[in-house]
């Protein structure tokens, strides 16, 4: 296998771990009773540029240690978790319920 077949393999398998998560997700909303949101174009940005950003991880990772294709697949899912609690260490702060 050359650099690029094993660079491209590490990217494909992080991308396909971003699009399952998305997908589990999708299928999770579908199933849900509350509001769904707007499926206009800012919603499938997003849950392609999740997949892309799980595949760009994958890549980074795979640069600096290889790592086998099991790997790259954990990486590109847990891209949304990371992302999810990183806004919430940045948004606004809840106030403590004092007694």
């Amino acid at each position: 296998m050359s650099f690029w077949d094993h660079r491209y393999t590490a990217f494909a398998f992080g991308f396909f771990g971003g699009f399952a998560i998305n997908l589990l997700r999708l299928h999770l909303m579908s199933q849900s009773t509350v509001e769904r949101p707007d499926f206009d174009w800012i919603y499938w940005t997003q849950f392609v540029g999740l997949a892309a950003m799980g595949g760009v991880a994958a890549l980074a990772y795979d640069i600096s240690n290889p790592i086998s294709t099991l790997v790259a697949f954990n990486v590109g899912l847990s891209i949304p978790a990371l992302i999810k609690t990183a806004a919430e260490l940045q948004g606004p702060k809840k106030k403590r319920k004092t007694n």
